[in-house]
């Protein structure tokens, strides 16, 4: 009898099997797919495994910090000590600006300015232009192939053209094809750290490094010279901030995304905590489905007795039993695989939408992948047939022909019971803490009120901003306009504190940078004190601080009119106001002190609507 035969006899029984099956294997293909990807970070650069990351290590409150961002001169000074070192870049991330070119603007291209090294180290496709000369100009830009479509309408239109961002002409000297989206950076423009000249002056933390190590040196060696190169550099920065203990620390590219030590990154990063969990997820998923598959199968097996006596009684031996069983469940198998792998590919992007990655369906043809596929289906098909082709075959012809075996399912279907219910109470028990969390962290509140509000970036606005924030509330559907250096909850600052009479207890801070009314747009809950006003004399001079800021700075005097000093600006800076905390980084770490400043110029327009 074939698997045709077989079939026919017991159709049911087949699809259902079929069905659930795929189901499974369809639920742990897209999970195999999310774990390839989130594996092969990074790893499709030629030299990524020469490429190092410095991180800049400090005291923050108490608690060592590792930050992506360093000094200026971990690339300006930094290479010329390490002899290890072919190529160093660094990369300050501009986040999503306006670009304009022939009268027209486009919002929220997503830029990075760099060194002429980035495509030494990232090397990259180009459509136009060279990896040579792309970026030596100081007013040059590169724009990916997707970004110059859409402005200029192709990549040879683009070639030469002219556009404006961050109050500076640049000119388009290179497209290139965009970077795969399992890296943990992306752009649509790159321009010269050069091009901005205050840029090249901070001397805080501002930019991501990276070195590309020379293919005859150890690179244990190089990052051991990297951070030993690196202490004295950062050594001088920390005294400023009050902390005597600064260092560097690198960290291989591969690391970047999932083992990264890093409290954030350029881009997208991500854990090896939420691989296994998946991956679990993924074991526990196929398990149940083989289980069922199984039970199915065996409860099959009154029907197939009778065969299976006349085959003994024919000659047929144990050995070929076996192989029977294993070439239909294979068989079957190899039919759900099918069926769950085309789900799969279908249900991927609504998959990497529940679970906010981007899934790259190029991932099918890695390599990688089709050995994790092909061990997913002998695994699967081992699972299934291994039970059934043992249990069914191990009975003598006479027993079965004579009737005299006690074919019982019981054990098996209690065991098979109480193997699925365990397993799905330990699945059905992951995913409710899982959406137990995700539900309370969407539900925290977060201290301000985002609805009705619309923030956007708005270059060379300079001193036109008062006169655009008076068209704005001339509109009637318009209740507050103001301007920023940040949005609420996209990035801060760093920045430092210390009491005007002890300049030695430096506290480390993050920053928003705002103009008049902004505390009030976004409905901050004023604790003590006030907000800025339009006439205050000298309002740069003035900070509101939160909840937390306000517990650590207070000490013996109360930090409300108190005076500090703060490095953007020259003289003391006294706190006017002490608004109750709000969740302005990851809802599902404290809330940590911050210092609203005020500024005189905006680049963020901020609307509260009626």
């Amino acid at each position: 009898m074939n698997i045709f035969t077989s079939c026919q006899r017991s159709r049911f029984f087949i699809y259902v099997n079929i069905t659930g099956l795929a189901i499974g294997l369809a639920a742990s293909i897209m999970l195999i797919m999310f774990v390839v990807n989130e594996l092969s970070y990074d790893r499709h650069f030629a030299d990524a495994d020469r490429i190092v990351r410095l991180l800049t290590v400090y005291s923050k409150n108490g608690k060592l910090n590792y930050s992506p961002i360093c000094l200026r001169k971990a690339y300006s000074e930094l290479p010329n000590s390490v002899p290890e070192v072919e190529a160093a870049v660094q990369i300050y991330n501009a986040y999503d600006v306006e670009v304009t070119c022939e009268q027209k603007r486009f919002q929220k291209v997503k830029s990075l300015l760099t060194d002429p090294e980035f495509f030494k180290i990232f090397k990259m496709k180009f459509i136009e232009g060279t990896p040579e000369t792309a970026l030596a100009a100081p007013n040059s830009a590169v724009f990916t192939r997707r970004q110059a479509e859409i402005m200029f309408g192709s990549t040879e239109k683009a070639i030469n053209q002219t556009v404006s961002l961050l109050g500076s002409d640049f000119t388009v000297s290179g497209i290139v094809e965009e970077l795969p989206k399992n890296t943990h950076f992306g752009f649509d423009m790159l321009a010269p750290t050069k091009a901005i000249p205050w840029l090249n002056e901070v001397g805080g933390l501002e930019f991501h490094s990276y070195y590309l190590i020379r293919k005859e040196s150890p690179v244990e060696t190089a990052r051991a010279n990297i951070e030993k190169a690196y202490l004295p550099i950062v050594a001088l920065w920390g005294e400023r901030i009050g902390d005597k203990e600064a260092s560097g620390v690198t960290e291989m590219l591969s690391d970047a995304y999932l083992n990264s030590k890093a409290s954030f990154s350029l881009g997208a990063t991500s854990s090896m905590n939420y691989i296994r969990i998946l991956t679990i997820l993924a074991m526990f998923i196929l398990l149940l489905a083989v289980s069922n598959f199984i039970s199915l199968f065996v409860a099959q097996g009154e029907m197939r007795m009778k065969e299976i006596g006349i085959r003994k009684a024919n000659g047929a031996r144990i050995g070929d039993i076996v192989r029977l069983f294993f070439t239909e469940i294979s068989t079957i198998v190899g039919i759900a695989f099918i069926i769950g792998f085309v789900a799969a590919i279908l249900c991927v992007p609504y998959f990497g939408e529940l679970i906010n990655r981007n899934i790259d369906l190029m991932q099918l043809f890695t390599p990688s992948f089709i050995i994790a596929a092909v061990a997913l289906f002998v695994v699967t098909a081992g699972l299934s047939a291994f039970y059934p082709a043992i249990y069914l075959s191990r009975f003598s012809p006479l027993e079965i022909l004579c009737k005299r075996i006690r074919f019982s399912r019981r054990r098996l279907t209690a065991s098979v019971v109480v193997f699925q219910s365990v397993v799905s109470i330990v699945l059905l028990s992951i995913i409710y803490m899982l959406y137990s969390q995700t539900s309370y962290l969407e539900k925290l509140p977060a201290g301000y009120n985002t609805e009705n509000v619309m923030s956007f970036w708005f270059n060379n606005i300079g001193d036109n901003y008062h006169a655009v924030r008076q068209e704005l509330l001339n509109l009637p559907e318009v209740k507050a306009v103001s301007g920023s250096h940040h949005i609420f909850g996209y990035g801060y600052s760093g920045q430092s504190i210390a009491p005007w009479d002890d300049e030695e207890k430096v506290m480390t801070v993050n920053e928003y940078r705002l103009m008049t009314g902004m505390p009030e747009l976004m409905e901050l809950e004023l604790l003590e004190g006030r907000f800025w006003r339009d006439d205050d004399p000298d309002s740069t001079g003035m900070i509101i601080i939160n909840a937390t800021a306000a517990k650590i700075l207070s000490g013996d005097n109360p930090p409300l009119e108190t005076c500090y000093h703060y490095p953007n600006h020259r003289g003391p800076v006294k706190v006017i106001g002490i608004v109750k905390d709000f969740y302005y980084d990851n809802p599902a770490l404290t809330v940590a002190p911050i210092v609203l400043s005020r500024i005189r110029w905006a680049n963020c327009i901020n609307i509260r609507f009626i």
